[in-house]
């Protein structure tokens, strides 16, 4: 059983209630924009967040239609120190817990008492002529994020990782490989076997005026897998891509993301596609900042199990919590989504979105996956590949610098599909959350 270091979450109990009253030096109102890490030395970083978050979702990964009301909670603490101005140590840890689950013990996906989730050290930065190296446990994200983040929406994502920054004027490219740390409540955590992640990720600002360009090359190796006929070889994923983001008259906003994927799973041959579109408009050039946005989202699947060639797009290690309807139900994979939304501040400190979208899936041959990539309902019989509707509304609220609230809502409602595949009650996702940062 995994030791809890209890010693690690004092610090972050002691310094709560700084967090939240402190007398200003003018007036006495209550304060609660000060932290105790501001007193420290410059070369000392001490910061962490505390986390709390109810939910209460019914239809579960579409496999029940009873409901599971729980609070999820999350504190972490961060130690940092600059040694000299191009040398860099810092640390993590992290204790995630859950209360009211329907299971005991709850899944590692929300469950995980005290462990290390960073520990690295960077050299360069200051006086290297934009050269920085990390090594060690520490996160990964690039982009969008559609294919390598954090995913901090749940437990969070860390890589055992060696990276390699080089910033150059407008241009910079990130080498980097390393693997993926599998979270176990039971143990400390470690990477997992047999699986790496390898590549080359660059961004160039304006090449074009409001445009950066972000060229990529990515490489997964997994070995001990299983061809379509069941022989048992290694495998290599290359996934060459680019992400488009910029700005046009008319107060038009656009992001473009193609992926292609080639390579070998054991004897099979890989052939795989992922894509996405968002364009955005602001209606007017208001502090509301009111905006539509629609979107398209496409990644291939396999039409056929026995023909020596897998098409299922591979969404690697993705955070989707933006992606794919708020409720967290599918992922980059054998999927079509469209999507259209409006967003806009309600005041300077509140924030509202909400959109629509429908599912399809792009061949009902393959699975329907969920948003971590697992596969979470089969039907190869099935007519219709609707997977369903969805309506997510969100706020938002910035009660101070460390402060903030929020709510949604999320519910699918199914498509045909889901019927065919006696999963019709659909899901239904409420939650609220506080979150403080210190």
């Amino acid at each position: 059983m995994k030791r809890i270091c209890p010693w690690l979450i004092l610090p972050a109990l002691l310094l709560a209630p700084c967090l939240l009253v402190a007398e200003s030096s003018t007036g006495g109102e209550p304060m609660v924009d000060w932290s105790p890490a501001q007193k420290l030395p410059h070369w000392l970083q001490l910061r962490g967040q505390i986390r709390g978050r109810f939910e209460a979702p019914s239809g579960t990964s579409m496999l029940s239609g009873s409901s599971d009301p729980y609070f999820l909670s999350r504190i972490r603490l961060d130690l940092g120190i600059r040694a000299t101005p191009w040398l860099r140590f810092f640390a993590e840890g992290q204790d995630a817990r859950s209360t009211g689950y329907i299971t005991s013990p709850a899944p590692n996906a929300i469950y995980n008492p005290m462990d290390l989730r960073q520990a690295y050290v960077s050299v360069g930065g200051e006086g290297t002529r934009g050269i920085v190296v990390t090594a060690g446990r520490q996160e990964l994200l690039f982009g969008g994020e559609r294919l390598i983040g954090p995913a901090d929406w749940g437990m969070s994502r860390t890589f055992d990782a060696a990276r390699l920054t080089l910033n150059r004027g407008h241009a910079c490219v990130d080498l980097f490989e390393g693997s993926s740390v599998l979270i176990d409540s039971t143990r400390f955590d470690r990477h997992k076997p047999g699986e790496h992640i390898y590549g080359a990720y660059g961004s160039i600002k304006d090449p074009l005026p409001n445009l950066t360009v972000e060229p990529y090359l990515l490489f997964k190796q997994t070995l001990a897998v299983k061809s379509e006929t069941g022989k048992t070889g290694d495998a290599l994923v290359a996934s060459p891509g680019v992400r488009l983001v910029g700005k046009a008259p008319g107060r038009l906003d656009y992001t473009t993301e193609i992926a292609v994927q080639r390579g070998s799973y054991s004897t099979d041959r890989i052939a795989a596609l992922g894509q996405s579109y968002v364009t955005g408009w602001t209606i007017v050039p208001v502090k509301l900042a009111p905006r539509v946005s629609v979107e398209y989202n496409q990644a291939s699947g396999d039409p056929s199990s026995k023909d020596g060639t897998r098409n299922t797009f591979d969404q690697f290690y993705p955070s989707n919590h933006s992606y794919y309807g708020m409720i967290d139900q599918f992922g980059w994979k054998n999927l079509k989504n469209w999507r259209a939304g409006f967003d806009c501040k309600i005041t300077k400190k509140l924030k509202l979105r909400t959109d629509f979208n429908e599912f399809y899936l792009a061949t009902v041959q393959d699975a329907l996956y969920n948003s971590s990539g697992a596969s979470a309902v089969v039907n190869r019989k099935a007519t219709s590949g609707h997977i369903g509707s969805e309506i997510n509304t969100v706020g938002l609220y910035q009660w101070t610098k460390l402060w903030k609230f929020g709510a949604g809502y999320g519910r699918l409602f199914a498509g045909e599909f889901l019927k065919q595949s006696k999963a019709d009650f659909g899901y239904t996702y409420p939650y609220l959350m506080f979150a403080g940062n210190f």
